[in-house]
């Protein structure tokens, strides 16, 4: 009886509850890119924006990883909060909109995010459309979540006052769980990359149709379109988890308009085709005060170059 007990014991501790080896851990990749990208329809330069976002997405892709192409326009009529014992469905009749209406401004709260839009919290943000514009979503799509996840081995407790033979086999069996653990990882990236190569080629083939059939849109006040869809874009990366990037493809020469304090924090911002560079020191300065992660201005050439290694890295 006391034998059994003994490797009850030993069990209990050399396994979790889940079986899987007390001295393992599964591995946490890095997050997924969220990125949301504004291009402008009013501008000659649409197509070439299309291309440089799909080169974005060939260059590289996660699982998990969310892609919104937004259309800048000036409709967008506002922001709701959120209240205890809402909606989408309340929120939609007391302003006057459906809900496939408030469902297509609010990607977020449905399969972008593994959500079904039948469930918001208190607190969130939701866009409210202007009946009377175009939907300004060109395209909304997610990967694939990809292989499951490996599990790793931990390091060993190191030995306190080892003898020379202790410390050996410290050592050897730190680098061997290493090398375990860089090829689980290998594999599983490789394996992820697979998963997710079907999604690229849909999204850039999506893209590139786009670019040759998409109509130039009517020319509005760029700034006052800019900044309507920068609230848009901010609204709907505040609802998904992940690598929140916003990325400006066309329409930034006119500048930032004002930002809101913190209203993009925990948002990398990414400013591209900039070719005046005093708006790309007042798009650095406008970023970092409202709390960016990070903000990067490329003018044309460095869009050309850089684009897809900055938004991917």
């Amino acid at each position: 009886m006391k034998r059994l007990l003994a490797v009850l014991l030993f069990g209990l501790v050399a396994c979790t509850a889940g079986g899987r080896q007390a001295n393992s851990v599964t591995y946490k990749p890095p997050p997924p890119l969220i990125l949301v990208a504004i291009v402008d329809p009013t501008s000659g330069t649409l197509p070439d924006q299309l291309h440089q976002l799909g080169g974005v997405v060939r260059a590289g892709a996660s699982p998990g990883e969310a892609l919104v192409v937004m259309l800048m326009q000036a409709h967008v009529a506002g922001t709701y909060v959120v209240r205890r014992g809402d909606s989408l469905s309340s929120i939609a009749g007391a302003n006057g909109l459906t809900l496939a209406e408030i469902e297509a401004a609010n990607p977020q709260f449905g399969p972008l995010s593994g959500r079904n839009f039948g469930l918001i919290y208190q607190g969130e943000k939701v866009t409210l459309p202007d009946r009377g514009a175009q939907d300004p979503l060109a395209l909304v799509s997610r990967a694939p979540a990809g292989p499951p996840l490996p599990v790793l081995l931990q390091a060993p407790h190191e030995p306190s006052n080892p003898t020379d033979f202790q410390q050996a086999e410290y050592n050897r069996t730190v680098a061997a769980n290493k090398a375990t653990n860089d090829a689980r990882i290998a594999a599983w990236r490789a394996e992820a990359e697979r998963a997710v190569q079907p999604w690229q080629s849909q999204v850039t083939a999506t893209l590139d149709a786009k670019a040759g059939t998409m109509a130039t849109g009517t020319a509005t006040t760029p700034g006052q379109a800019l900044s309507a869809s920068i609230i848009l874009g901010v609204t709907t990366l505040q609802g998904l988890q992940g690598r929140r990037t916003l990325l400006i493809l066309g329409g930034a020469d006119g500048g930032p308009g004002a930002f809101a304090p913190h209203s993009l924090a925990g948002i990398d911002l990414v400013i591209a085709n900039v070719a005046d560079p005093a708006a790309g020191n007042a798009w650095t300065a406008a970023g970092k005060s409202a709390g960016a992660a990070s903000v990067s201005v490329l003018d044309v050439a460095l869009t050309q170059l850089q684009l897809a290694q900055v938004v991917n890295q």
